[in-house]
């Protein structure tokens, strides 16, 4: 359990590492082989003693996760392959690691008790909310950020992160611990912490992630007043991030667009049409091998010639998770990872014990990352593996009673 908690902290600020040490980036990729190892081992000695160990779950997405390494392999079968097979594999594992840790990860929790652990991570997220409020406040008198860029007429911070996105996700993640320390332990919704968690969310400037956080709290006010949520309640909800990042939205899909991101997603589609129905193949387009070793597809598709996707300058290339997907692995691809998301997104929630509400904000995070994955890297960056991490933490956990000093 203790090792678990310690893994899981470093990655949550992981991104924080890595600004300070690029190399302790690489933190989350052996985090996740780590799982698959002691998983193995595990199943091993489990499926010895005769104990069941792997479920439907775990069958269903290894059979989708097989169909679609076949259908990203095969491109580069029948032509010649622009990166190494090492390339090839390393991007494989970036599309599929949030697969491979939650599935190794629900083997290793079964049997753990986390309840010791919950004062502790009460303790850390109000810790972490107010240090960064304070820092902030003194942020107003005395310049000690540099702003990120301007959102809503306003400067927006990334706190030390390198980005906003990723300081953006862990006030989610502690937000929705918070929200389900409350529930497990049935006492009252903690809404002091979230309206402040709300502000830090504002200053972060990202709109997907306000939209999401606003659509999270507005629930949270019903939670007490109903027992299961409508239908109607949904489309609302659904509605009003829509609405909210609407402006968002056209601008990274829109015609007009013409930076990085809406560039490599319209591309991504012409290329899955194209290529059909496999795609161009792995490392070819919008992912870091693509990058390392610069694809010929950009030149095909007039992209060197924009700024961020040049070989001089190809920083943004991997600023789109879903044109790399579309671009790589085309239609047929795109089609069984979306499967595979919905067939993690079952699994999280029945393997979650108790009401539709505790059901409903385990799968927040990982629901909050596909809802970021259009407009985001979320889902192929390091913040995916602390979004699993606290998944599993909370289904663990749901399995438990709380223990009286929690």
């Amino acid at each position: 359990m203790v090792i678990y908690m310690i893994l899981f902290i470093v990655a949550l600020f992981s991104s924080l590492l890595e600004t300070i040490n690029p190399v302790l980036g690489y933190i989350n990729e052996i985090i996740v082989v780590g799982f698959a190892g002691v998983a193995l081992v595990k199943l091993f000695f489990l499926e010895k003693a005769e104990k069941k160990a792997m479920d439907g779950w775990i069958l269903l997405s290894l059979v989708l996760c097989s169909a679609f390494f076949l259908v990203a392999f095969i491109p580069n079968l029948f032509s010649e392959p622009h990166n190494t097979m090492a390339m090839q594999l390393y991007t494989f594992f970036g599309m599929t690691k949030f697969l491979i840790l939650f599935y190794s990860g629900r083997i290793l929790v079964k049997d753990l008790d986390f309840r010791a652990s919950i004062p502790w991570m009460k303790r850390l997220a109000w810790l972490f909310s107010l240090i960064c409020l304070l820092v902030y406040i003194l942020n107003m008198a005395v310049p000690l950020m540099q702003p990120f860029d301007i959102r809503f007429g306003m400067p927006t911070y990334a706190y030390g992160f390198g980005h906003p996105a990723p300081f953006s996700m862990i006030v989610i993640i502690f937000t929705v611990l918070m929200v389900f320390f409350s529930l497990l332990q049935k006492t009252r919704l903690p809404y002091l912490y979230l309206l402040l968690n709300l502000g830090l969310i504002f200053t972060a400037g990202r709109s997907t992630a306000i939209g999401i956080y606003l659509c999270l709290f507005l629930l949270l006010l019903l939670f007490p007043y109903i027992k299961r949520i409508p239908n109607y309640m949904y489309l609302l909800l659904g509605g009003f991030l829509a609405w909210f990042s609407w402006d968002r939205i056209i601008n990274q899909f829109g015609a007009e667009n013409t930076e990085a991101r809406g560039v490599l997603l319209r591309t991504s589609v012409q290329i899955a049409k194209d290529h059909a129905p496999f795609g161009a193949g792995l490392g070819m387009f919008g992912s870091h091998a693509s990058r390392l070793h610069y694809s010929p597809l950009y030149y095909d598709y007039q992209l060197s010639r924009v700024w961020g996707l040049s070989s001089i300058n190809p920083s943004f290339i991997t600023d789109s998770y879903w044109a790399m997907i579309i671009g790589e692995t085309g239609i047929l691809g795109s089609i069984l990872l979306i499967a595979l998301f919905i067939v993690t997104l079952i699994a999280i929630i029945r393997s979650t014990s108790g009401n539709f509400k505790m059901k409903l904000i385990v799968a927040f995070p990982f629901i909050y990352a596909l809802c970021t994955s259009p407009v985001d890297t979320l889902l192929v960056s390091g913040s995916i593996i602390s979004i699993i991490l606290a998944v599993l933490y909370m289904i663990a956990l749901s399995h438990t009673k709380p223990s009286e000093n929690s």
